[in-house]
Protein backbone atom coordinates (compact mmCIF):
# COMPACT_ATOMS: atom_id res chain seq x y z
CA UNK A 1 0.00 0.00 0.00
CA UNK A 2 1.39 3.08 -0.41
CA UNK A 3 2.26 5.64 1.86
CA UNK A 4 -0.28 8.18 1.17
CA UNK A 5 -2.35 5.71 2.65
CA UNK A 6 -2.19 6.72 5.56
CA UNK A 7 -4.43 9.93 4.19
CA UNK A 8 -7.17 7.81 4.08
CA UNK A 9 -9.84 7.59 6.17
CA UNK A 10 -10.91 4.62 8.25
CA UNK A 11 -13.71 2.93 8.82
CA UNK A 12 -15.76 5.40 5.63
CA UNK A 13 -19.31 6.12 6.27
CA UNK A 14 -21.64 6.90 3.03
CA UNK A 15 -22.86 10.60 3.44
CA UNK A 16 -26.74 11.01 4.20
CA UNK A 17 -28.45 10.11 0.64
CA UNK A 18 -25.13 9.08 -0.98
CA UNK A 19 -24.14 5.51 -1.85
CA UNK A 20 -21.26 4.12 -0.27
CA UNK A 21 -19.27 3.19 -3.63
CA UNK A 22 -19.48 6.83 -4.29
CA UNK A 23 -18.73 7.92 -1.11
CA UNK A 24 -15.66 5.72 -1.67
CA UNK A 25 -15.30 6.89 -5.57
CA UNK A 26 -14.84 10.90 -4.19
CA UNK A 27 -12.45 9.73 -1.10
CA UNK A 28 -10.24 8.30 -3.83
CA UNK A 29 -10.80 11.14 -6.36
CA UNK A 30 -9.76 13.72 -3.86
CA UNK A 31 -6.76 11.86 -2.98
CA UNK A 32 -5.75 11.59 -7.19
CA UNK A 33 -6.42 15.15 -7.67
CA UNK A 34 -4.69 16.57 -4.89
CA UNK A 35 -1.70 14.59 -6.44
CA UNK A 36 -1.32 12.62 -3.08
CA UNK A 37 -2.30 9.15 -5.08
CA UNK A 38 1.11 9.61 -7.66
CA UNK A 39 1.00 8.28 -11.12
CA UNK A 40 1.49 4.90 -11.46
CA UNK A 41 0.73 4.25 -7.93
CA UNK A 42 -1.48 0.63 -7.34
CA UNK A 43 -4.18 0.50 -5.69
CA UNK A 44 -4.33 -2.80 -3.44
CA UNK A 45 -8.45 -4.05 -2.79
CA UNK A 46 -7.71 -5.88 -0.01
CA UNK A 47 -5.75 -3.47 1.73
CA UNK A 48 -7.76 -0.46 0.64
CA UNK A 49 -10.93 -2.43 1.51
CA UNK A 50 -9.52 -2.90 4.88
CA UNK A 51 -8.45 0.75 5.51
CA UNK A 52 -11.55 2.52 4.16
CA UNK A 53 -13.90 -0.55 6.43
CA UNK A 54 -15.83 -1.42 3.25
CA UNK A 55 -16.25 -4.48 1.55
CA UNK A 56 -14.65 -5.18 -2.23
CA UNK A 57 -18.14 -4.95 -4.14
CA UNK A 58 -18.28 -0.85 -3.34
CA UNK A 59 -14.29 -0.59 -3.94
CA UNK A 60 -14.86 -2.53 -6.87
CA UNK A 61 -17.50 -0.23 -8.08
CA UNK A 62 -15.70 2.75 -7.09
CA UNK A 63 -12.90 1.62 -9.17
CA UNK A 64 -15.45 1.62 -12.58
CA UNK A 65 -16.31 4.96 -11.66
CA UNK A 66 -12.74 6.36 -11.89
CA UNK A 67 -11.55 4.55 -14.82
CA UNK A 68 -14.92 6.23 -16.50
CA UNK A 69 -13.65 9.29 -15.66
CA UNK A 70 -10.00 8.85 -16.87
CA UNK A 71 -8.18 8.54 -13.50
CA UNK A 72 -7.70 4.77 -12.86
CA UNK A 73 -6.62 2.30 -15.66
CA UNK A 74 -7.42 -1.13 -14.86
CA UNK A 75 -6.10 -4.24 -16.53
CA UNK A 76 -5.03 -7.76 -16.10
CA UNK A 77 -8.42 -9.02 -15.65
CA UNK A 78 -9.46 -6.22 -13.00
CA UNK A 79 -6.24 -7.19 -11.06
CA UNK A 80 -4.34 -4.31 -11.84
CA UNK A 81 -5.26 -0.60 -10.76
CA UNK A 82 -3.00 2.41 -10.71
CA UNK A 83 -3.66 6.02 -11.08
CA UNK A 84 -2.78 6.66 -14.97
CA UNK A 85 -0.45 9.92 -15.61
CA UNK A 86 -2.06 12.85 -17.00
CA UNK A 87 0.03 14.34 -20.67
CA UNK A 88 -0.59 18.01 -21.92
CA UNK A 89 -0.31 16.87 -25.17
CA UNK A 90 -3.28 14.41 -25.09
CA UNK A 91 -5.52 17.07 -22.95
CA UNK A 92 -4.92 19.50 -25.80
CA UNK A 93 -6.12 16.64 -28.33
CA UNK A 94 -9.50 16.19 -26.46
CA UNK A 95 -10.18 19.72 -25.84
CA UNK A 96 -10.14 20.65 -29.77
CA UNK A 97 -12.68 18.15 -30.08
CA UNK A 98 -14.47 19.14 -27.04
CA UNK A 99 -14.23 22.85 -28.87
CA UNK A 100 -16.96 21.34 -31.29
CA UNK A 101 -19.34 19.28 -29.05
CA UNK A 102 -19.65 22.12 -26.25
CA UNK A 103 -20.08 24.50 -28.72
CA UNK A 104 -22.76 22.71 -30.14
CA UNK A 105 -24.56 21.18 -27.50
CA UNK A 106 -24.83 24.53 -26.04
CA UNK A 107 -25.92 26.22 -29.53
CA UNK A 108 -28.88 23.08 -29.84
CA UNK A 109 -29.99 23.65 -26.06
CA UNK A 110 -30.40 27.16 -26.14
CA UNK A 111 -32.55 27.13 -29.61
CA UNK A 112 -35.49 24.71 -27.23
CA UNK A 113 -37.28 26.07 -24.79
CA UNK A 114 -35.87 24.20 -21.91
CA UNK A 115 -37.93 22.10 -19.12
CA UNK A 116 -37.85 23.47 -15.77
CA UNK A 117 -36.00 20.33 -14.03
CA UNK A 118 -33.18 21.30 -16.73
CA UNK A 119 -32.50 24.67 -16.11
CA UNK A 120 -32.26 23.85 -12.32
CA UNK A 121 -29.84 20.85 -12.75
CA UNK A 122 -27.75 23.54 -14.68
CA UNK A 123 -28.12 26.33 -12.09
CA UNK A 124 -27.55 23.60 -9.50
CA UNK A 125 -24.04 22.59 -11.06
CA UNK A 126 -22.92 26.21 -11.22
CA UNK A 127 -24.02 26.65 -7.76
CA UNK A 128 -22.22 23.14 -6.79
CA UNK A 129 -18.91 24.67 -8.31
CA UNK A 130 -19.45 27.95 -6.72
CA UNK A 131 -19.63 26.45 -3.30
CA UNK A 132 -16.21 24.44 -3.42
CA UNK A 133 -14.16 27.06 -4.38
CA UNK A 134 -15.03 28.37 -1.72
CA UNK A 135 -12.81 29.29 1.29
CA UNK A 136 -12.13 25.67 1.61
CA UNK A 137 -11.24 24.22 -1.79
CA UNK A 138 -12.77 21.43 -2.64
CA UNK A 139 -11.25 19.98 -5.49
CA UNK A 140 -12.98 16.76 -5.83
CA UNK A 141 -16.47 18.30 -5.35
CA UNK A 142 -15.71 20.72 -8.20
CA UNK A 143 -14.64 17.94 -10.42
CA UNK A 144 -17.50 16.14 -9.85
CA UNK A 145 -20.16 19.62 -10.37
CA UNK A 146 -18.15 20.50 -13.15
CA UNK A 147 -18.75 17.29 -14.74
CA UNK A 148 -21.84 17.21 -14.31
CA UNK A 149 -22.49 20.85 -15.59
CA UNK A 150 -20.74 20.14 -19.28
CA UNK A 151 -22.80 17.02 -18.79
CA UNK A 152 -25.89 18.46 -18.72
CA UNK A 153 -25.97 21.40 -21.50
CA UNK A 154 -25.27 17.72 -23.41
CA UNK A 155 -28.81 16.38 -22.16
CA UNK A 156 -30.25 19.97 -22.61
CA UNK A 157 -29.14 19.52 -26.22
CA UNK A 158 -31.97 17.08 -27.34
CA UNK A 159 -29.33 15.62 -29.67
CA UNK A 160 -30.00 11.64 -28.78
CA UNK A 161 -26.00 11.08 -30.12
CA UNK A 162 -24.35 13.64 -27.44
CA UNK A 163 -24.43 11.08 -24.47
CA UNK A 164 -22.06 8.75 -26.79
CA UNK A 165 -19.26 11.81 -26.07
CA UNK A 166 -20.00 11.89 -22.43
CA UNK A 167 -16.93 9.90 -21.11
CA UNK A 168 -14.21 12.11 -23.23
CA UNK A 169 -16.39 15.70 -21.38
CA UNK A 170 -15.93 13.73 -17.90
CA UNK A 171 -12.57 12.74 -19.07
CA UNK A 172 -11.40 16.25 -19.90
CA UNK A 173 -13.59 17.41 -16.58
CA UNK A 174 -11.72 15.77 -13.87
CA UNK A 175 -7.80 15.98 -15.99
CA UNK A 176 -7.72 20.01 -15.56
CA UNK A 177 -7.67 19.42 -11.91
CA UNK A 178 -5.37 19.96 -9.23
CA UNK A 179 -3.73 16.46 -10.20
CA UNK A 180 -2.28 17.98 -14.08
CA UNK A 181 -1.07 20.69 -12.32
CA UNK A 182 0.55 19.08 -9.11
CA UNK A 183 2.60 17.20 -12.18
CA UNK A 184 3.31 20.09 -14.74
CA UNK A 185 3.28 22.90 -12.57
CA UNK A 186 5.50 24.54 -9.61
CA UNK A 187 4.95 26.91 -6.86
CA UNK A 188 1.89 27.56 -5.36
CA UNK A 189 -0.57 24.96 -7.31
CA UNK A 190 -3.33 25.87 -5.13
CA UNK A 191 -3.67 29.38 -5.56
CA UNK A 192 -3.51 28.70 -9.33
CA UNK A 193 -5.71 26.39 -9.29
CA UNK A 194 -8.09 28.85 -7.25
CA UNK A 195 -7.58 31.50 -9.76
CA UNK A 196 -8.48 28.81 -13.24
CA UNK A 197 -11.52 28.46 -10.60
CA UNK A 198 -12.81 31.13 -10.62
CA UNK A 199 -12.11 32.28 -14.31
CA UNK A 200 -14.13 29.03 -15.52
CA UNK A 201 -17.22 30.17 -12.54
CA UNK A 202 -17.70 33.54 -14.88
CA UNK A 203 -17.59 31.59 -18.19
CA UNK A 204 -20.13 28.72 -16.34
CA UNK A 205 -22.33 31.06 -15.76
CA UNK A 206 -22.09 33.18 -19.22
CA UNK A 207 -23.14 30.15 -21.15
CA UNK A 208 -25.76 29.31 -18.43
CA UNK A 209 -26.95 32.51 -19.27
CA UNK A 210 -26.96 32.32 -22.85
CA UNK A 211 -28.97 29.27 -22.86
CA UNK A 212 -31.55 30.41 -20.92
CA UNK A 213 -32.21 33.21 -21.92
CA UNK A 214 -32.72 31.44 -25.84
CA UNK A 215 -29.37 33.10 -27.71
CA UNK A 216 -28.15 30.15 -29.73
CA UNK A 217 -25.12 32.34 -31.40
CA UNK A 218 -24.30 33.81 -27.86
CA UNK A 219 -24.55 29.95 -26.13
CA UNK A 220 -22.21 28.86 -28.53
CA UNK A 221 -19.73 31.40 -28.50
CA UNK A 222 -19.85 31.43 -24.86
CA UNK A 223 -19.15 26.95 -24.55
CA UNK A 224 -15.96 27.71 -27.33
CA UNK A 225 -15.02 30.51 -25.56
CA UNK A 226 -14.38 28.95 -22.53
CA UNK A 227 -13.25 25.88 -23.97
CA UNK A 228 -10.15 27.45 -26.15
CA UNK A 229 -9.82 29.79 -22.84
CA UNK A 230 -8.45 26.58 -21.29
CA UNK A 231 -6.72 25.47 -24.20
CA UNK A 232 -4.49 28.79 -23.74
CA UNK A 233 -3.91 27.83 -19.89
CA UNK A 234 -3.18 24.01 -20.80
CA UNK A 235 -0.05 25.27 -23.25
CA UNK A 236 0.88 28.05 -21.03
CA UNK A 237 2.64 25.58 -18.82
CA UNK A 238 5.79 24.68 -20.45
CA UNK A 239 7.24 21.12 -20.77
CA UNK A 240 9.35 21.32 -17.65
CA UNK A 241 6.46 22.36 -15.63
CA UNK A 242 7.38 26.02 -15.25
CA UNK A 243 4.52 28.22 -16.21
CA UNK A 244 4.90 30.75 -18.54
CA UNK A 245 4.26 34.55 -18.41
CA UNK A 246 1.23 34.66 -19.74
CA UNK A 247 -2.34 34.50 -17.84
CA UNK A 248 -4.18 31.61 -17.62
CA UNK A 249 -7.39 33.46 -19.51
Amino acid sequence: MPDSAADLPAGLVARPQTRLADEVAHVLRDLILRGQLAPGTPLLQIQLAERLGVSRTPLREAFRTLERDGLLRISNGNKTVEVIELDGRHLIDTYQIREVIDGLAARLAAKRTLPEDAVQQLERCINRMETASGPKLDAAEYGEAHADFHLSVLDASGNSRMREFAPLVRLSSHMLLTRFLQQHLEGDVEETLRRVICLGNDNHRGIFTAIRSGDAVAAEEAATRHIRKTMRFISSISVDGAPANRQPA
